[in-house]
C-alpha cells in the first residue's frame, strides 16, 4: 500500500510557489475576465428579473476562488480542508442577496490565506476585493436605465386594440401575458410586459392611455433590476 501510494503521489506535479506579484495578476486577470463575462450577461439578458447584485456576484466569486486556488495548489490536505470549511457554511432561510455569500466566501479565503500564513496573500486580495466593491457602488456597475414595466389594467373587452395602438407609439416592445375574464360584465384584467422608449416615462404611457380608453382600473409594477432588498 505505502508503495502504491508513493508511486501515485510522486508523480504528482507539485505548482511552483507564487510570490505576491503573481497573486496580483491572478486575481487582476480574474478580475478582467469576469467582469467581461458580466458585462456579457447584462447585455445578454432578457425579461424582468435583472439583477445588478448577481452581476457583481459573478466578478467578486471569481476573484475570491482565484485566492483560493493560490492557497490550495495542489496540496491535497488544503484541499480537504477546504472541504470542511464550505461544509461550515450552510443556510437553513434563504438568503435574499447573493453577495452575502460572496462576503462569507471572501472571509473564508482570507481565514485560509491567514492560517497557512500567506499573509500577504490575504492583505492583497482583500485589498483587490475592497477596490472592486467599492468601484461598483460609486461607478454603478450593473445598473441600467430602467424601462422595463408590467402593467396590468382592467378594461372592456373591445378596447385591447386601442392599447396595442398606444403601446406601439410609445413603446420598443409590449406583450400580453395573461387575460382574466371576470365573473360580470364586459370586462377583462390584462397584464402586459412593456418597455417603455428611452424618452418615454412610465406617466407618460399611464396618462396616455387614461385618455385613449379610461379604463376602470390601471397599475404598473416594476421589476427588480436596480432594487436592492
Amino acid at each position: 500500500m505505502d508503495s502504491l501510494t508513493s508511486e501515485v503521489f510522486g508523480k504528482t506535479v507539485l505548482v511552483s510557489p507564487i510570490g505576491s506579484y503573481e497573486l496580483l495578476l491572478a486575481l487582476a486577470t480574474s478580475a478582467v475576465l469576469t467582469l467581461i463575462i458580466a458585462k456579457l450577461y447584462m447585455f445578454t439578458h432578457g425579461g424582468y428579473s435583472y439583477s445588478k447584485s448577481f452581476l457583481q456576484t459573478i466578478v467578486l466569486v471569481g476573484v475570491t476562488v482565484s485566492l483560493i486556488m493560490v492557497i490550495i495548489g495542489s496540496d491535497i490536505a488544503r484541499a480537504f480542508a477546504l472541504v470542511g470549511a464550505m461544509s461550515i457554511v450552510r443556510f437553513r432561510t434563504p438568503v435574499k442577496d447573493s453577495r452575502d455569500l460572496v462576503f462569507v466566501f471572501a472571509a473564508i479565503a482570507v481565514g485560509m490565506a491567514a492560517g497557512t500564513q500567506f499573509y500577504v496573500f490575504a492583505a492583497i486580495f482583500t485589498a483587490v476585493v475592497v477596490v472592486l466593491i467599492l468601484g461598483f457602488h460609486f461607478l454603478k456597475f450593473g445598473e441600467m436605465p430602467h424601462k422595463g414595466y408590467v402593467l396590468k389594467m382592467r378594461l372592456k373587452s373591445g378596447d385591447k386594440e386601442q392599447v396595442a395602438e398606444t403601446c406601439r407609439s410609445l413603446c420598443k416592445r409590449f406583450s400580453i401575458v395573461s387575460i382574466s375574464r371576470p365573473d360580470t360584465g364586459d370586462l377583462e384584467d390584462v397584464i402586459y410586459e412593456v418597455e417603455l422608449k428611452r424618452s418615454v416615462s412610465y406617466k407618460d404611457l399611464m396618462d396616455r392611455l387614461s385618455a385613449a380608453i379610461s379604463p376602470l382600473s390601471i397599475n404598473i409594477l416594476v421589476g427588480e433590476g436596480n432594487v436592492t432588498v
